[in-house]
């Protein structure tokens, strides 16, 4: 089996607009929260963790945001990645891309429009920047690369899943490199309802794990990594973020978005992604958890990893970095992935925000409020998706 690693990264954050600001903001422990300003907050949480200060590539405007931030991404990452675009075999370029729900921004703008003036133009306009499969399409067709495209909608999930079925593609010989992330712009008023309605929407404040949680507050952004064999960037002398030990996919069927205390669907995913990689919980030396803010979601993920860690689960630093940068809902997988590879190169752990008053039952090691210096060889990154889509990735 090709082992794989990472060679460029690239994002766009509520606490940076490229992965280097990010890092920086992760290690500073910013806070990306503001007051939304787009739209009438009435009857809804006014605030939100937005992308600030961003500028589209010019050849990006006429789309969504959830599109203009990936591709801002995905040209970082590729001048991360230091790959000879004018050398590459286009056909063994594969895009593995996608967001949670696409463009809901674009959906909002022209709905009403389109409803009072049917336009076939309007129609169009809409459906090339709506569905979440259509990054992967403008990232080819800009780009000119014709190898394979895969894209997952995993919910919360889709991040991660898109990088794990990047990395498949390496392995099962279909592409040489591999372009994965997701992207999402989700700070609209039908999604603020919706999450408010489900009651997962804090009106407050994001407090993963604290006692006082309430639910979690929506981010936006863009997430992507380059991957291509360890042989191959050996060969080209690539510096390399991290090498994939093992992923593993999970899955909760109990309810459309709540999890039982009696499921364990994580603790199978954690297990697996451990026996795979031939390590054990000790190893992992950061843990970046899916950390949402809810109450039953945080206790949830806590009990789940001690239930798949035993007693190592207690000595392993971990953090929420969605308390930093929101919930970004499809893009959440890949820049928490990103925040992992980051931790091993800084050597430093990322801390959780307005982590003050500690649910007893959620009693592991968080990293409240500020960062920790600490060497990082091993690092593992989980996202858990509506629907039940759950996932886990191990890096060195």
């Amino acid at each position: 089996m090709k082992r794989i690693v990472v060679t460029g990264i690239g994002a766009v954050t509520p606490i940076g607009n490229s992965a280097t600001e990010y890092a920086e903001s992760l290690k500073n422990g910013v806070l990306g929260l503001s007051d939304i300003t787009r739209f009438d907050t009435s009857g809804l949480s006014k605030r939100a963790f937005q992308v600030t200060g961003f500028e589209p590539p010019p050849f990006a405007k006429i789309h969504d945001p959830f599109i203009q931030y990936v591709f801002r991404a995905v040209e970082e990452a590729l001048r991360d990645s230091g790959l000879d675009l004018s050398q590459l075999d286009r056909d063994r370029v594969g895009i593995a891309v996608s967001s949670s729900k696409g463009g809901m921004m674009t959906f909002e703008r022209f709905y009403g429009s389109f409803l009072k003036h049917p336009s076939a133009l309007l129609a169009a306009r809409v459906y090339a920047n709506f569905p979440p499969n259509l990054a992967a399409q403008w990232i080819a067709r800009h780009w000119e690369f014709f190898g394979p495209a895969k894209t997952v909608s995993a919910a919360c999930a889709t991040g991660l899943y898109s990088v794990m079925e990047g990395i498949r593609m390496i392995e099962q010989d279909e592409a040489d490199f591999c372009i994965a992330g997701a992207g999402d712009a989700s700070v609209t008023r039908l999604m603020l309802a919706g999450y408010r309605q489900m009651g997962v929407l804090s009106m407050g404040h994001m407090r993963p794990f604290d006692a006082r949680r309430d639910g979690f507050l929506i981010g936006e952004g863009a997430g992507i990594v380059i991957l291509e064999s360890e042989e191959s960037a050996h060969a080209r002398g690539a510096s390399v973020y991290g090498r994939v030990l093992s992923y593993a996919y999970g899955f909760e069927s109990f309810h459309p978005y709540a999890l039982s205390a009696e499921s364990d669907g994580l603790t199978r995913c954690l297990k697996q992604v451990l026996r795979t990689a031939g390590i054990n919980a000790s190893d992992i030396e950061y843990l970046n958890v899916h950390g949402t803010a809810t109450r039953q979601g945080d206790l949830y993920e806590t009990r789940q990893i001690k239930s798949a860690f035993g007693k190592a689960a207690y000595h392993i630093p971990m953090s929420s970095t969605k308390s930093l940068v929101g919930h970004m809902i499809g893009a959440s997988g890949v820049v928490e992935l990103i925040a992992c590879l980051v931790a091993m190169r800084d050597s430093f752990i990322p801390p959780t925000a307005n982590l003050e008053q500690v649910d007893p039952e959620c009693d592991l090691d968080y990293t409240p409020l500020r960062s920790k210096e600490q060497e990082v060889k091993i690092a593992c990154s989980i996202s858990m998706g509506f629907g039940g889509q759950l996932g886990a990735i191990l890096f060195a």
